[in-house]
């Protein structure tokens, strides 16, 4: 689960100024070798930043580097290194004084205060060093990492979860205004939905609906909290363990497969979309959000990069809205709307009923 709202764009070296310009036109800079050897630091800063208490220091206000460091436990010197990477991206700034402040295009990210805060997710980013140290493996011999095999009581989860329902907030209220369900629905299944806000948006949305998440024990645990400090608990709730084996227990008037399918094979789709099947209402809707592989001939952009990611935290692959349409319509589904949002530009919703 991972990305629920990520930038749509191309990945490009920015010249600084006429002369840079030109050598990319002639296509006389090495370029190869800042990609390489600067989206390295970049990334690494960013993650150190916030996991270190920089970046929530300088949303309370304007800090001295050599006073910052000192009340943070920092070392001086590094600090101020790093707090000059992250000024050259435009989410901090260095004034006159030599302090630096957090700049009004990097708050609403940044700032713990802020509704649209991210932090959580940025510092869960850090996980991503060892598995991407491992990526050579997979392209030599298919060896992955398992994203999802940490023990229940592991920190990676709070952050992970955190994390991901930051992300969710972007644009769950346009998602649940998308889903179908009719009207008087008083119940829905969230497979796989951790944190629960797609869920919550669901519920608020909806008078009288309550909803129920199924998720491993790491997960819910972090996503009964989340839900808690949302005031929801009374209509979303938490059923623990694996989706292929726990009893869903009841059945439902809708049913979410949120940002799980990119960890499964084709195998594993069609039976947990059949187990769905099981519990669901006739008509009542299913919703799979997910990214999904380009058709054949379109050019690659940054979702391919997740698309890596995602093969290289299980081993699975993402798949085409095709295959994944056509799977739904081998397990009990009728035919499948595709939608899209402004909010989440890679990623595609669709939607079918239960027959």
């Amino acid at each position: 689960m991972i990305a629920d709202r990520l930038p749509s764009m191309r990945i490009a070296a920015v010249p600084d100024g006429p002369v840079e310009r030109l050598g990319l036109l002639l296509n006389k800079l090495p370029t190869p070798i800042g990609e390489a050897m600067f989206a390295m630091p970049v990334a690494r800063c960013l993650q150190v930043a916030q996991r270190t208490g920089i970046l929530a220091a300088l949303a309370e206000g304007p800090r001295d580097p050599a006073e910052l460091a000192e009340h943070l436990g920092l070392q001086a010197a590094g600090t101020e290194r790093l707090l000059d990477v992250i000024a050259t991206l435009g989410h901090v700034r260095q004034n006159p004084d030599g302090r630096y402040e957090m700049t009004k295009s990097g708050r609403p990210w940044l700032d713990p205060r802020s509704d649209t805060y991210l932090g959580d997710f940025l510092s869960d980013t850090a996980e991503y060093w060892d598995w991407y140290g491992r990526l050579e493996d997979l392209v030599r011999d298919g060896t992955h990492a398992e994203l999802h095999g940490k023990d229940a009581d592991d920190p990676y989860w709070r952050s992970y979860i955190r994390g991901q329902y930051q992300l969710a907030r972007l644009s769950s209220a346009e998602v649940a205004k998308a889903l179908p369900l009719a009207k008087g629905a008083h119940s829905v299944l969230d497979v796989a939905g951790a944190h629960g806000e797609y869920s919550m948006a669901l519920c608020r949305r909806h008078e009288g609906l309550r909803a129920t998440i199924v998720d491993l024990p790491g997960s819910a645990a972090v996503g009964e909290k989340i839900v808690a400090e949302n005031g929801m608990s009374d209509r979303v709730r938490h059923l623990v363990g694996d989706m292929f084996e726990v009893d869903y227990d009841g059945h439902y008037d809708g049913a979410l497969c949120f940002n799980i399918i990119h960890h499964l094979s084709p195998e594993q789709m069609r039976t947990l979309f059949a187990r769905i099947r099981a519990v669901l209402r006739p008509g009542a809707p299913f919703a799979v959000l997910d990214l999904y592989d380009r058709p054949a001939g379109e050019r690659a952009n940054t979702a391919s990069i997740l698309g890596l990611f995602f093969h290289l935290t299980s081993g699975a692959d993402t798949y085409t809205v095709e295959e994944v349409s056509r799977w739904m319509g081998e397990t009990g589904y009728g035919s499948v709307d595709v939608k899209s949002f402004r909010t989440l530009p890679d990623l595609r919703l669709l939607i079918a009923k239960a027959v």
